[in-house]
């Protein structure tokens, strides 16, 4: 439930967006139907791919890593180092349970903490060479599992859905 209420808020913060700019000629009949769509799509995709995805990929894995941890590891892969307030923001996690998630982390050798350079109080998260060695292995076993999900489309299912992620994608990223 608390995954839906964060695209809810997301996209209701996407949409006041777009109406700030306005939308010329829309009916409110598309712009529900647009509305239904984006609150529908996120879900289908954290429960019905990533995650089945992420099972199958961590279930020949040697690590007890959650997928929420892989998500915390892919973020510091991306970006670097960050507080562990600022992880929790940007995914989305409640401060007491980044905790636990990060010290789990920690205990496994994937993250480490950091003292801040610049203020000695402050403890900054950074992904160890274990913890990208790992999510290295993580990605092919993941782009493995998805391939072979998506074995089962026919050649013109696959143009189809490539072509609409990529639309998807390139509207998204428009609307941020």
């Amino acid at each position: 439930m608390r995954h839906k209420v964060n695209y809810i808020y997301y996209y209701h913060s996407v949409a006041c967006r777009v109406c700030a700019r306005g939308i010329p000629n829309m009916g409110s009949e598309v712009l529900e139907s647009i509305t239904d769509d984006l609150l529908s799509i996120p879900p289908l995709i954290f429960r019905g791919v990533r995650r089945k995805l992420l099972k199958t990929a961590l279930a020949n894995s040697e690590v007890d890593i959650t997928p929420l941890q892989f998500e915390i590891m892919r973020l510091l892969d991306e970006v670097g180092t960050l507080h562990i307030a600022e992880i929790g923001e940007k995914l989305q996690i409640a401060r007491p349970q980044m905790t636990h998630l990060i010290d789990k982390l920690e205990d496994l050798g994937m993250v480490e903490r950091q003292m801040g350079t610049a203020d000695r109080r402050t403890i900054n998260i950074v992904l160890t060479g274990q913890g990208k060695n790992t999510l290295k292995e993580h990605d092919t076993r993941v782009r493995s599992a998805i391939r072979e999900a998506l074995s089962c489309l026919t050649d013109q299912e696959l143009e189809e859905v490539s072509d609409s992620l990529r639309k998807t994608r390139d509207v998204l990223s428009k609307l941020q």
